[in-house]
C-alpha cells in the first residue's frame, strides 16, 4: 500500500523541485521509504532520491538537485508484503518502469504461473509479480489480478505511459492535462499543486447539493482535475489519450450457497496475507461480524484486534451487538472508540483537508477517528472491512422496495403479497407506508426535479447516468450501486481516511470471483421472507451471535449527526450559514434562498437535515481549498 505521483509530456519539462514540493503532500501515504525514476537531458533513466529513502539507497543523488525532466516516477512505500528493500519502487523490469499502489493477493499464485513460463522473480513482493504479468501478458494481466491497484507504467522502448485503476476503484487515481502535461497522483493535493488557482467544477457541485452525488464520474469537484475511473485503463501516446474498461461481469450458472461461501472463505484468506499485523473493523452488523466468524471458524490467526465506532447515544450505538461476539479458535481483544460530535469544530478542517471533496454524512468522521484511535493505539497496519457487502448481497431497505416493484413488474403477484406483508411486519411498518414507499422508488426512478429546493440560478442537467446492464430491476439497482454511486464514494472515503495514518483497508467482499458469483444468483437468495442479504445469513449461521445474525436494521457507519446538528454543532451551524447568507457560496447559489432554509430547519419546518449537512460542508470546502 503506496501512494504514487507522476509528470509525463512529449512537448515539456518539470521543475523538480516544485514536483518534490507536491509529492511531499502525499507522505502519509508511504511512510517507509520514497523513490524517484527521472528522465536526463540524454533521454536516460536515472533512480533517485528524496528525504525519506531507505538506508540502502542513499547514495542516489536526491531529486530537488536535477534539471528539469520530461519524465518523473514517484513512489511512497507503506511496507506490507517483503518489508526488506527489494520492495522499493519505482520497479523496474527490461524497459518497463512501475509505480504501483496497493495488493495483489493473488501474487503468489500469479508468480508460480509465470515461473512456468521461465520468469525468474528476485523478490517475495507482489510488485514485481505485477509488473512482469505485465510484461508477459499485457493490459490482459488486469484481469487476472485479485486485488486493488492503481498504478502507472512506462514504457522506454514505445515511449508510452499507461495508468490503471482496480475493477471497484478501491484505490484512486486522479489525473489533469496541463499545457499538454500529463500530471497524475494518488490523492488531489499532488494534482492541485500544479494549478496557479482552484475552480470548483460546477456540474459536481450541482449534483452533490441535489442528488447527494459524489464520486460517480471521472470528474471531481475541481475544475479540470480529473480521475481514472475503476475498472479502466489509460494509453497515452504522442497520437493522444485514450481510455478503456477490461473487465465486464460474468453470468455464471448453478451457483449454489456453498460456492459463494468457499469464494468468502477464499477472499478472506488471500486478504490475511500479510507480513504486518492484520486486524479488523467490528461494526455489530452481519457483513463485519461474518469476516470475523470466518476468521475465527477456519483460525486463519491465533490472535486478532477489532475495532469499533460507537456512541453514547444508545439508541445509534452496536455495542450491545458487538460485546455478544465471542471467539473459540482465536484470541480477540476489541477496542472501542467514541467519535464526539464537540470534536468535530476543531477537525473539520482536518478532515475535509484529508477527504478532498465534500462528503454527505459524519460517518466520514467517525471512520476518521477510528484509523486515528489504530494507529496511536495498536500495532495493526492492516484492516479488514465489510465495505461491499451491501452492494452485492441487498443490504439496504431500498432494495426491498426496488424488488417489489421488480416482483410486480413481472407479474409475480403471489410472491409479491408474501413478500409484501413479511417486509411490512418484519420493520413494522403499516402497509400504508410500505406502498407509499414503494410507488416513491418506482417514480424516483423515473422522474426527478432538478431543482427540489429552488436554490440554483441557473440550469444543469445530469451528467452521470445509471446505468441499464441487467433487465432485473434489482440486479440492476445493485449493480449502479457498485460501480455508480454510493460504493465508490464509500471506497474514496475509506482510503483516504486509512491511508492519512499510514493503514491498509482490504475488502474482502469486493474479490471480484465472489462479486461475480453474487450478481449469479437469483434474487431469493438474496431476498426472502422479507429479509435481506439471504446467502451470507445462511453462511454466518454459526459463526456469529444470534442476535447479529437475526438483525433486522442497517445502521453500519453511523452517527446521531441529525440530533447533533441541532444541539452540540447548532453554535457552529449557526456561524457558518450566517457567513454563506453574508459572503455567498458560489455564483449559481441562491444564497438567501439557501440561509431561509436553515432558518426553516432550525424551527423545524425543514426537515432535510442531509441537505443542511452537504451545504454547511461544501461552504467549509470552498473556504479550506481557496476555490474560486
Amino acid at each position: 500500500m503506496c501512494g504514487i505521483t507522476g509528470f509525463f509530456s512529449y512537448k515539456n519539462k518539470i521543475d523538480t523541485k516544485k514536483y518534490y514540493e507536491a509529492h511531499l503532500k502525499i507522505s502519509h501515504r508511504g511512510p517507509d521509504d520514497e523513490g524517484f525514476v527521472y528522465k536526463n537531458e540524454n533521454n536516460q533513466i536515472e533512480y533517485l532520491k528524496g528525504n525519506d529513502t531507505i538506508q540502502e539507497y542513499q547514495n542516489r543523488e536526491h531529486i530537488i538537485n536535477k534539471s528539469p525532466s520530461s519524465l518523473i516516477l514517484g513512489h511512497r512505500r507503506l511496507s506490507i508484503i517483503d518489508l526488506t528493500s527489494y520492495g522499493h519502487q519505482p520497479f523496474v523490469f527490461e524497459n518497463l518502469y512501475l509505480v504501483y499502489n496497493g495488493e495483489i493477493y493473488n501474487y503468489i499464485e500469479l508468480r508460480d504461473e509465470l515461473k512456468k513460463l521461465g520468469y525468474i522473480f528476485e523478490t517475495e513482493t507482489d510488485t514485481e509479480v505485477f509488473l512482469k504479468a505485465y510484461h508477459c501478458w499485457g493490459v490482459d494481466a488486469f484481469n487476472k489480478f485479485n486485488g486493488m491497484w492503481a498504478c502507472s507504467i512506462y514504457d522506454k522502448s514505445k515511449d508510452e505511459f499507461l495508468l490503471c485503476r482496480d475493477r471497484f476503484g478501491i484505490k484512486p487515481l486522479y489525473y489533469s492535462f496541463i499545457d499538454e502535461n500529463l500530471i497524475f497522483g494518488s490523492e488531489i493535493k499532488f494534482v492541485a499543486s500544479f494549478f496557479d488557482s482552484l475552480k470548483a467544477n460546477e456540474q459536481m457541485v450541482y449534483e452533490y447539493l441535489r442528488f447527494n452525488y459524489i464520486n460517480h464520474t471521472n470528474q471531481t469537484f475541481f475544475k479540470d482535475i480529473m480521475q481514472l475511473e475503476p475498472n479502466s485503463y489509460m494509453i497515452v501516446t504522442k497520437r493522444g489519450m485514450s481510455v478503456y474498461p477490461y473487465w465486464d461481469i460474468e453470468k455464471e450458472t448453478n451457483i449454489s450457497k456453498m460456492e459463494i461461501e468457499e469464494r468468502l472463505n477464499n477472499a478472506i484468506k488471500l486478504r490475511m496475507r500479510s507480513d504486518v499485523e492484520v486486524g479488523s473493523l467490528l461494526s455489530g452488523g452481519i457483513d463485519s461480524s461474518t469476516i470475523l466468524g470466518i476468521i475465527n471458524s477456519k483460525k486463519f490467526i491465533n490472535k486478532f484486534q477489532t475495532f469499533s465506532a460507537v456512541f453514547q447515544e444508545e439508541k445509534f450505538s452496536e455495542k450491545r451487538y458487538i460485546d455478544k461476539f465471542q471467539t473459540n479458535n482465536i484470541e480477540l481483544k476489541k477496542h472501542f472508540i467514541y467519535p464526539h460530535a464537540k470534536e468535530l469544530p476543531l477537525l473539520i478542517d482536518e478532515l475535509i483537508y484529508t477527504q478532498e471533496e465534500p462528503f454527505r454524512s459524519l460517518a466520514v468522521f467517525s471512520q476518521y477517528e477510528i484509523y486515528k484511535n489504530i494507529k496511536k493505539n495498536s500495532e495493526v497496519k492492516v484492516l479488514l472491512n465489510g465495505q461491499g457487502a451491501d452492494e452485492i448481497f441487498t443490504g439496504y431497505t431500498e432494495y426491498y422496495f426496488v424488488y417489489l416493484v421488480e416482483l410486480l413488474r413481472t407479474l409475480k403477484i403471489t410472491l409479491f403479497m408474501k413478500e409484501f406483508l413479511d417486509f411490512s411486519s418484519n420493520r413494522k411498518l403499516s402497509k400504508k407506508v410500505l406502498l407509499k414507499q414503494i410507488l416513491i422508488s418506482f417514480v424516483s426512478n423515473y422522474f426527478r426535479k432538478s431543482d427540489k429546493y429552488a436554490i440554483f440560478t441557473k440550469k444543469f442537467s445530469l451528467s452521470g447516468k445509471n446505468r441499464k446492464k441487467f433487465n432485473d430491476l434489482l440486479k440492476n439497482s445493485l449493480w449502479n450501486s457498485l460501480t455508480f454511486s454510493a460504493l465508490r464514494e464509500y471506497l474514496n472515503y475509506e482510503d483516504k481516511n486509512s491511508m492519512r495514518y499510514s493503514l491498509e483497508s482490504r475488502l474482502p467482499f469486493l474479490d471480484y470471483k465472489l462479486v461475480n458469483g453474487a450478481f449469479s444468483l437469483e434474487n431469493e437468495f438474496k431476498i426472502k421472507n422479507g429479509l435481506s442479504k439471504v446467502v451470507l445469513r445462511e453462511i454466518a449461521k454459526g459463526k456469529i451471535p444470534e442476535e447479529t445474525l437475526n438483525r433486522k436494521d442497517k445502521m453500519g457507519f453511523v452517527s446521531p449527526q441529525e440530533e447533533w446538528q441541532k444541539t452540540i454543532l447548532k453554535d457552529e451551524f449557526d456561524r457558518v450559514f450566517s457567513e454563506i447568507l453574508a459572503n455567498g457560496l458560489f455564483d449559481f447559489i441562491d444564497e438567501k434562498k439557501i440561509y431561509s432554509l436553515y432558518e426553516d430547519y432550525s424551527k423545524n419546518r425543514f426537515s432535510d437535515w442531509s441537505f443542511i449537512w452537504r451545504v454547511y460542508c461544501l461552504y467549509k470546502w470552498k473556504k479550506i481549498w481557496g476555490i474560486k
